[in-house]
């Protein structure tokens, strides 16, 4: 059902601005219609002077990218034959200060965390409502990652993070091996080490994810994809 014309526009009315400076921002969505909704919305939480341009195609938002001065880039995630990824990276490292949101009814772990490490700044489902997208535009740009409420949990709080970050290969291969099963005796012959380094390894996995059992454990890597 449509919003009626009377209750939108005190919708409207009633937005706060983002605390952000100025800024012209691309919108990249294959649904224009819904693109020029978006739109209107976004001119009332961006700050006064910004501009939203919407495109609906990779090729025309990088062409944009280069010959105008764009601050944030909020974009859908799947658009049939171009690769959103691949746009994410260049923009990524062609705009080292640019913001990239990810605004999409895709919301699979996988999926999220290859946005993140393509070098997005958050990522929204399409169930975000107005007021969280001007919360992420404010987040993202003091530098901070943002994850909408609804990817709620451990998932979000995982999404927060690259595990090879904080995690050693060795610390990977052992959880990975717990997941699969094996005992820290088993997991010792296998890696040709005694039972007490397979041990330390665990507590210390323990203490950097924030885990109390391997119930937990072998949940966090199933829920993570690093099997």
């Amino acid at each position: 059902m449509f919003l009626s014309y009377t209750f939108t526009q005190k919708l409207i009315y009633m937005l706060v601005a983002a605390d952000i400076p100025k800024t012209n921002l691309i919108v990249l969505d294959d649904h224009v219609l819904v693109a020029e909704g978006f739109k209107e919305l976004l001119l009332k939480i961006m700050p006064q002077g910004s501009g939203v341009s919407i495109f609906s195609s990779v090729d025309k938002a990088r062409t944009a990218l280069q010959n105008a001065d764009y601050g944030i880039i909020i974009t859908d995630l799947i658009i049939p034959g171009q690769s959103v990824l691949d746009f994410i990276s260049y923009s990524r490292k062609t705009y080292k200060e640019i913001v990239i949101l990810v605004l999409s009814s895709v919301i699979d772990t996988t999926s999220i965390k290859s946005c993140l490490a393509a070098g997005a700044n958050g990522y929204l489902s399409k169930a975000s409502n107005i007021e969280e997208i001007r919360l992420a535009l404010e987040y993202t740009h003091k530098g901070r990652k943002f994850v909408s409420s609804d990817l709620s949990g451990r998932l979000a709080e995982s999404l927060l993070f690259n595990e090879s970050s904080i995690l050693t290969n060795k610390e990977l291969e052992i959880i990975r091996l717990i997941a699969d099963g094996h005992r820290t005796k088993s997991i010792a012959e296998l890696l040709f080490v005694s039972p007490v380094t397979i041990m330390t390894h665990k507590r210390n996995i323990m203490r950097k994810l924030d885990l109390h059992s391997v119930t937990e454990l072998v949940k966090y890597v199933y829920e993570n994809n690093l099997t």
